[in-house]
């Protein structure tokens, strides 16, 4: 299964994947890819909250291409 979530700045899109890894990391195989314009900031926020190991969490900084 693949999600993807996305919308505008603030609407708290990091908090819902986060909520849905604590939520699903015991019964699913899980890994998370950010993705962002400039910065990594979604994937250290990830990171920090603690919800996967830290190598099942992907940047991916798209450098406005």
């Amino acid at each position: 299964m693949r999600l993807g979530v996305c919308g505008p700045v603030g609407t708290g899109k990091s908090s819902l994947i986060a909520l849905l890894c604590r939520e699903l990391a015991a019964t699913r195989e899980l890994g998370v890819v950010t993705n962002d314009i400039y910065t990594d900031e979604d994937a250290r926020f990830l990171r920090s909250a603690g919800v996967l190991d830290a190598d099942r969490i992907r940047a991916v900084e798209t450098g406005a291409c």
